[in-house]
């Protein structure tokens, strides 16, 4: 596989945490070129999400209008939109504890006994009629 680059400008955390997400998946031994994309959208995503919660810690989660009217700070909807975004592309590459738990097991060993059902897959398998 090509090397993924981290887009630049993306904040230090997304990009470590992005380090981190190619270091799985290349030990999962599931990552391929054509994931730059959804890695560049995870990367974005975050780091926005990222950028607009420091902004909101420092502004606050509302805003005030000339007229006294009280609203939600504009970047509370940017980092849930980022978020959203970043989690959907976390599913597809397995990175929730959720998501993990619908991941086929690939480090079955030969000592570890087989299920009645993965018994009856394999037999059924070598059955031709």
């Amino acid at each position: 596989m090509k090397k993924y680059s981290i887009p630049k400008g993306i904040e230090k955390e997304a990009a470590e945490y992005i380090q981190g997400v190619l270091a799985e998946l290349e030990n999962r031994g599931v990552l391929e070129n054509i994931d730059n994309a959804a890695l560049d959208m995870l990367a974005r995503n975050y780091s926005t999400f990222i950028k607009a919660s420091k902004q909101l810690e420092i502004d606050g989660l509302t805003v005030t209008s000339d007229r006294g009217n009280i609203a939600p700070h504009p970047l509370v909807k940017v980092a849930k939109d980022a978020q959203t975004q970043a989690m959907k592309v976390m599913l597809e590459f397995g990175l929730t504890a959720k998501a993990r738990t619908k991941l086929p097991k690939m480090d079955k060993t030969d000592d570890e006994e087989s299920t009645p059902l993965e018994q009856f897959i394999v037999a059924g398998k070598k059955e031709v009629r």
